[in-house]
């Protein structure tokens, strides 16, 4: 099967407001905003503006792990750009991967984009975390975010509050993705 990437290596997709008579500059801070909230709605697609945005302003999302490379943020089963700032720890949750024995590192935060049935609760809970590391829980709906949050148990190790939800600022034709994030207990 062959990929294809629409938008790769140097060149880029001009983020701009969806409405043309618009002539707002939009940084990178506003690719996400908080759900139901009046916001620019951007003329790009979803997996895109997380990625940007990620990429210039993860230390948003995880302040522990800024220039800490002793205690990097681990990520499951996606290859994002968290910026030069942030080390990243990438495992696969598929039961006959390889991945890296890691049983005394305490990552400084978990990214869970659009995981799915072979992230489970007993996975997880093999990986020690720093108090207040910071959890970020990426899916295609607000419904699939607290199903996501049920089914790994997450509420067991982690505080969610309501203010840090977001979403990416498309339109709701064009499918935001949307982000939880929590602080670990």
């Amino acid at each position: 099967m062959k990929k294809q990437i629409a938008v790769g290596g140097h060149r880029s997709l001009h983020i701009k407001p969806k409405v043309l008579a618009s002539s707002l500059s939009v940084s990178s801070a506003h690719y996400i905003c908080a759900p139901d909230s009046k916001h620019t709605i951007l003329a790009a697609p979803a997996q895109l503006l997380l990625e940007k945005f990620l990429q210039f302003h993860s230390q948003r999302f995880f302040p522990l792990s800024v220039n800490n490379r002793s205690h990097p943020v681990l990520v499951v089963d996606c290859y994002l750009n968290l910026g030069p700032q942030i080390s990243v720890c990438y495992v696969s949750s598929r039961p006959h991967s390889v991945n890296i024995s890691c049983p005394d590192m305490a990552f400084s935060g978990l990214l869970l984009h659009l995981c799915d049935s072979f992230v489970v609760a007993s996975f997880l809970k093999k990986f020690q975390f720093l108090k207040d590391a910071t959890l970020c829980v990426v899916c295609q709906d607000r419904n699939a975010l607290r199903q996501t949050v049920v089914r790994l148990e997450l509420e067991d190790e982690w505080q969610f509050r309501l203010r840090d939800e977001f979403q990416t600022a498309n339109a709701k034709e064009d499918k935001p993705l949307f982000i939880l994030t929590g602080r670990h207990v």
